[in-house]
């Protein structure tokens, strides 16, 4: 395949986790990857792309769409997000590269304030894991409808200083939430993320602040999304090229709406090029890459509820 005249080769990649990461739908203990490299006069731009299961999606699927298209100049043309973001991320690894630009002058700074996430875990582990990182700013805590409050009370215990940013990944009712809704309010809560599944969200009711994923997505309606949330979750492979992602921003902001901006279980290859969109956002949730055994050499770092960049990292001049 040619991306502007320019030949695109990709290669699929395996990473092992440390631990099992459980959400309320599945849980993974590897994650497969699809790495892209553009290549113009000797210099190579580098993107990545993880497969939505949410969304049916598959490396074999993305891996088709690029041998079936041999030559394309407008990324709007691949129907697959992942894929269009992660096309959009190396071809512009490839400009930084070709005009000589650093991408640590685009992105100015090194440290980045980004919340931190627990999966789904027994109470044990989840003591253990929270105690590590005691009173960051930004803790999130994947949950299902099981013993919800049991974890709150550990969080309040062992980081009663944290924001609290409760992930129910569709996992929840409408029921559950609004019979707990004064419950929820003794908790040190940012917003609960994603409670109902996206197509019965307009029937919730309630006063806490919500956070948009899987409703806020680049093929759904975004009329009713302000009428229910407070934030959302942009994760930049959800919705595709740079141009694409800068629109969702300029949407969330229009309807003063708070951006978090999110990311999957991934590789620092996938986490650097989101950086550049920090700015736009009210949090951060970027720590794919602290759940990887082994991550691409240089990668992003964690320290206390921040990501440190390496500019030795491959990407950009």
């Amino acid at each position: 395949m040619k991306y502007k005249n320019c030949p695109v080769h990709f290669e699929a990649k395996e990473f092992s986790l440390k631990s099992v990461f459980k959400i309320s739908r599945n849980s993974k203990v590897k994650i497969r990857t699809l790495e892209l490299r553009i290549t113009k006069n000797h210099n190579v731009g580098r993107g990545e792309c993880i497969p939505y299961k949410r969304y049916e999606e598959s490396l074999e699927k993305f891996i088709k769409l690029l041998v079936n298209n041999k030559n394309i100049s407008n990324l709007s043309s691949i129907n697959s997000l992942p894929l269009r973001n992660a096309l959009s991320n190396a071809f512009y690894d490839l400009e930084l590269k070709r005009k000589k630009i650093k991408y640590s002058n685009i992105i100015k700074i090194k440290k980045f304030l980004t919340a931190i996430t627990i999966p789904i875990y027994n109470e044990k582990k989840f003591t253990s894991e929270l105690k590590k990182l005691k009173n960051i700013k930004y803790l999130k805590i994947k949950l299902n409808q099981n013993k919800v409050f049991n974890y709150l009370n550990i969080v309040k215990k062992y980081s009663p200083r944290s924001k609290i940013i409760v992930d129910a990944n569709e996992g929840w009712t409408v029921k559950f939430l609004a019979r707990n809704e004064n419950k929820f309010k003794k908790y040190n809560i940012l917003f609960i993320e994603q409670p109902i599944k996206s197509n019965k969200d307009d029937k919730i009711r309630t006063t806490i602040p919500l956070c948009a994923d899987e409703s806020f997505h680049a093929k759904n309606n975004y009329k009713k999304i302000k009428k229910i949330y407070k934030w959302v979750n942009i994760k930049p492979d959800k919705f595709g090229s740079e141009a694409d992602i800068l629109r969702s921003i300029r949407y969330a902001k229009k309807n003063k709406l708070k951006i978090f901006l999110g990311c999957m279980v991934s590789s620092s290859l996938s986490i650097i090029p989101s950086l550049k969109y920090a700015k736009y956002c009210d949090a951060l949730d970027l720590d794919g890459p602290i759940f990887l055994e082994k991550d691409y050499k240089y990668g992003v770092k964690y320290k206390n509820g921040y990501l440190i960049y390496n500019k030795k990292f491959n990407y950009g001049f």
